[in-house]
C-alpha cells in the first residue's frame, strides 16, 4: 500500500508534468489534459493501480475526471502497448506503464490485503529457453504470477 507522503509526491510530479509536458498523442487520438493527467500517474507510480484507484487519483488532482475517461484512456494505453493489464485470479485487473528497460518481473499477490509486490528470478529464463528447446515455440511472453498471503497477514 501507498505512503501519503508517497501520494503526495505522485500527485505533485503529476501536477508539474501538466504544466510542462504533453502526453504523447496514443494510436491517432488527440491528447487532452485529462488523458496526460492519467498517463501521469501511471508512468509516476509505483503500484499496480485498478481502474477505480487511478480514477481516484485523477480526481484528487482534477475533479473533472470521469471514470469512463479512465477506462478510454486505459484501453488507448494498452492498445499501444504503453501500458501492461494484470489480470488476477478473483479478476482483479491493475495496470503498470511499461518502462521499457528490459526489466523482466513477475508478481506475487497476497490474498488477504491485496498488496503486489514484485520479483525477479531464473526461473523464468530457464523456463523460457527449456519451452523453446524442447517444443520448437519461439516464446513472445512469459509471466509467473504467485498469489498467497504475505508476512504480516499470514500471522494474523
Amino acid at each position: 500500500m501507498s505512503s501519503p507522503e508517497f501520494h503526495i509526491a505522485e500527485k505533485n510530479a503529476a501536477a508539474e508534468h501538466l504544466e510542462h509536458d504533453a502526453a504523447p498523442p496514443v494510436l491517432g487520438q488527440r491528447s487532452t489534459r485529462q488523458r496526460k493527467l492519467i498517463y501521469d500517474i501511471l508512468k509516476a507510480t509505483h503500484e499496480h493501480l485498478d481502474v477505480e484507484s487511478l480514477y481516484r487519483r485523477a480526481r484528487d488532482i482534477d475533479s473533472r475526471v470521469s471514470l469512463s475517461t479512465v477506462y478510454r484512456t486505459i484501453s488507448l494505453l494498452k492498445e499501444a502497448g504503453m501500458v501492461d493489464e494484470l489480470i488476477f485470479e478473483d479478476d482483479r485487473r491493475c495496470y503498470e506503464f511499461k518502462n521499457g528497460n528490459g526489466y523482466q518481473h513477475h508478481h506475487i499477490r497476497c490474498l488477504s490485503c491485496g498488496d503486489i509486490v514484485e520479483f525477479q528470478t531464473d526461473y523464468a529464463r530457464q523456463l523460457r529457453d527449456k519451452v523453446a528447446n524442447e517444443m520448437g515455440f519461439t516464446v513472445e511472453s512469459l509471466k509467473i504470477d504467485v498469489s498467497g498471503y504475505c508476512e504480516t497477514c499470514a500471522k494474523r
